[in-house]
């Protein structure tokens, strides 16, 4: 029994991981909102005290609606595909392999 539930599992990490990989390949970029652009600017990337993260937060603070734009490299998209196709035709053969 136990060994079914892995594969239920094995089949919608697949599911989910090809659905976003259909997605990564289908949308050029993701624009981001000022909301979401300002967390970026104060908790990712270089701080405040290197020159580029004074910059950052400078623009994002001043109150403009700044929107940061996202562009993933083709082969994300490609390695979510794949992975989401082997593991659900693992979790598939799991399954099949139990009856």
């Amino acid at each position: 029994m136990k060994q079914k539930a892995w594969a239920i599992h094995f089949i919608y990490a697949g599911i989910i991981l090809l659905l976003a990989g259909g997605q990564m390949y289908a949308v050029e970029s993701y624009q981001l909102t000022p909301s979401a652009t300002k967390f970026l600017a104060h908790n990712v990337g270089p701080g405040p005290e290197t020159t580029r993260g004074a910059l950052n937060h400078l623009v994002v603070n001043s109150g403009a609606q700044v929107r940061e734009t996202i562009t993933l490299p083709n082969w994300i998209a490609w390695a979510s595909l794949s992975a989401g196709a082997i593991l659900a035709v693992h979790g598939g053969l799991l399954v099949a392999h139990k009856k």
